[in-house]
């Protein structure tokens, strides 16, 4: 990008993600246009159904501190990484959709869905300076971290904790990285970089405790996935962990398991939480002292990618609360109002 490149910031009536993707597409399809024919036919099945959320945190947190301009090549970046993760982690945990689409490894086999992965690594490390090369490397670590972890884990854990710092190192350290490097691409301080971090970290746990309440009760048409499929193939997900931990007994069929996850809270918990860490996201981007158009922006694209999905699906008589408590499998409880802490990603010391 040059000096004279001007990226506009969204007007508040546009959408954020479709704006962001007419900013940044061009260049990464650039990018990816340098990638052979094979790898290149497999990168483009798998950006038809990208959302571009992680690119646009990127934009509007620099946008927020100085211009969106400044932090085209860091979004561009980060979006390769993102797709770089998309696809190891279709692979990892098999699964064959990505969106309402079937996964790169499904269309095209496990080799040339891993060549792919490597080559938009390679990528998104030459878009990023030597500066953000530690900070992107250490996001990417986290998310290693985060599926060897998920690994470890026993098949009867359910330690809300642990499964807790596995969604984190998984979900929250390449949203945090996009805030982040974002802002000090357009001049942001330190301070002013660690809120807008704290802020994407909390966004991306909160958008993974939505996930794993659309991908059990949202059914296909919000989820893309069908329903209870979590269930179905045993995952032991953020609702799931939380209603095993306190004392839910889930046996039978998806539906009556689903029923079990209600009536014991995790549903409501998991809805509780992502309103509580959206909370505190947008506590840390009042702290970024930005205010006007995109500040608003920001604060509105973590509503839209946390809360408001669960909108759809929400009820007014669920199995717990507000005020209430959740009790745990172990006869404490604790209030269902408490949100548990985002666990510092691998590379990142705790303030």
């Amino acid at each position: 990008m040059t000096s004279t490149d001007v990226v506009v910031a969204p007007q508040p009536a546009q959408d954020v993600p479709a704006w962001c993707r007419e900013v940044v597409e061009p260049p990464l399809r650039a990018a990816v246009a340098t990638l052979p024919r094979e790898t290149r036919e497999v990168v483009d099945h798998h950006l038809t159904g990208q959302d571009f959320v992680v690119s646009a945190l990127a934009l509007l947190a620099a946008e927020t501190v100085g211009a969106a301009g400044r932090a085209l090549k860091v979004a561009v970046a980060l979006e390769l990484a993102h797709l770089h993760e998309q696809l190891h982690a279709d692979l990892t945990t098999r699964a064959v959709s990505r969106g309402r689409q079937p996964s790169a490894w499904v269309e095209f086999g496990d080799e040339r869905a891993t060549s792919a992965a490597e080559a938009l690594l390679s990528l998104a490390f030459a878009h990023v300076s030597k500066a953000e090369v530690r900070t992107l490397n250490a996001a990417l670590l986290s998310v290693v971290d985060g599926y060897v972890r998920e690994i470890e884990l026993t098949d009867g854990a359910t330690e809300v904790a642990e499964h807790l710092g596995v969604a984190a190192a998984k979900h929250a350290a390449l949203p945090a990285c996009a805030c982040e490097l974002g802002a000090l691409a357009a001049g942001a301080t330190s301070t002013q970089a660690r809120h807008l971090r704290s802020f994407g970290e909390h966004v991306g746990l909160a958008s993974k405790h939505v996930d794993d309440v659309l991908a059990l009760w949202g059914g296909p048409m919000l989820s893309g996935r069908p329903l209870y499929d979590d269930l179905a193939h045993a995952r032991r997900t953020l609702p799931v962990v939380a209603a095993l931990d306190a004392g839910a007994d889930l046996t039978g069929s998806p539906a009556e398991q689903a029923r079990a996850i209600e009536q014991a809270g995790g549903r409501r918990w998991c809805e509780q939480q992502a309103d509580l860490l959206l909370a505190r996201a947008l506590d840390h981007l009042r702290q970024v002292g930005a205010s006007g158009p995109a500040a608003e922006e920001l604060a509105q694209l973590a509503r839209a990618v946390t809360v408001e999905r669960c909108a759809p699906v929400r009820s007014a008589a669920r199995g717990l609360v507000p005020g209430s408590v959740f009790r745990t499998g172990h006869g404490s409880v604790r209030p269902v109002t408490q949100a548990v802490p985002v666990q510092p990603t691998v590379g990142q010391v705790p303030s």
